[in-house]
């Protein structure tokens, strides 16, 4: 599995954020929350652009921040129970998936990919990007991932 390395600048989102390890599903459920609200995200730069944007892993407990977006201009104005995200500007190791193939495809890059890259996870968040293509409800629909890289 070869990604394809991509600079891409600092964006902005604004969605609904969980926090927790995702042991009962909660990302699903987060979506399936989001959903219905994503109309009520203002400047929003591209509504068939989806993100799941993925920080602040705790490695002794396990949480980690997952923020169901949708990218915006400007987040001048933000929903009450959603947030407003930057990510940052970074150089990106891209990898198509599936949501069948996603735990699949993470295992892989960071156990089979990432130690023989010459890359090493860089500091930021990771995400998935669901464009345009993307079925929610086909488990076999195209999805990417997006893991922030550098050189060792």
């Amino acid at each position: 599995m070869q990604p394809k390395i991509i600079s891409k600048p600092a964006f902005t989102v604004v969605g609904m954020k969980y926090r927790g390890k995702n042991q009962h599903n909660e990302i699903p459920q987060l979506w399936r929350k989001f959903g219905p609200h994503m109309h009520e995200v203002q400047n929003v730069r591209d509504a068939d652009i989806a993100y799941g944007i993925m920080d602040n892993y705790d490695e002794n407990k396990g949480d980690f921040d997952y923020v169901a977006a949708l990218e915006v201009e400007s987040a001048t104005e933000v929903s009450e129970g959603m947030t407003a995200l930057i990510v940052p500007a970074q150089t990106y190791a891209v990898f198509p998936c599936t949501l069948n193939t996603i735990r699949q495809t993470y295992d892989t890059i960071y156990q089979s990919w990432m130690p023989a890259s010459g890359y090493q996870r860089a500091a930021g968040p990771e995400f998935e990007l669901y464009d345009e293509h993307f079925d929610p409800n086909d488990s076999n629909s195209g999805m990417f991932v997006y893991v922030p890289i550098e050189r060792h």
